[in-house]
């Protein structure tokens, strides 16, 4: 089975969401899935580490609230959605197309 995300277009969801609203790991994990009407949900250790680097990259930044990480998206990461605005419709009819 090919991958559900070609590469950078995972990182360029997980910003759309985050744009959406500022949210915690598990939330983008159940708001994958439900996107995808369960026939696909990304693991912990794939989002996790993608979250990070988008923070070690200035896209996102992370506060705590009780115990988890809520990551929100920064005017960087704004510019970045901003700039690939036609990869991201593409992607979205993409995801409605497959489900």
């Amino acid at each position: 089975m090919p991958p559900v995300f070609a590469h950078g277009r995972l990182r360029l969801y997980l910003l759309k969401l985050l744009d959406e609203a500022p949210r915690h790991g598990y939330e983008v994990i159940r708001l994958l899935e439900e996107r995808f009407q369960g026939l696909y949900a990304p693991s912990a250790g794939t989002v996790y580490p993608r979250l990070a680097k988008l923070e070690a990259e200035g896209l996102v930044t992370h506060t705590t609230e009780g115990g988890r990480k809520v990551y929100a998206i920064t005017d960087a990461g704004r510019a970045e959605l901003a700039d690939r605005s036609g990869e991201l419709a593409d992607l979205e009819l993409e995801i409605r197309d497959s489900v």
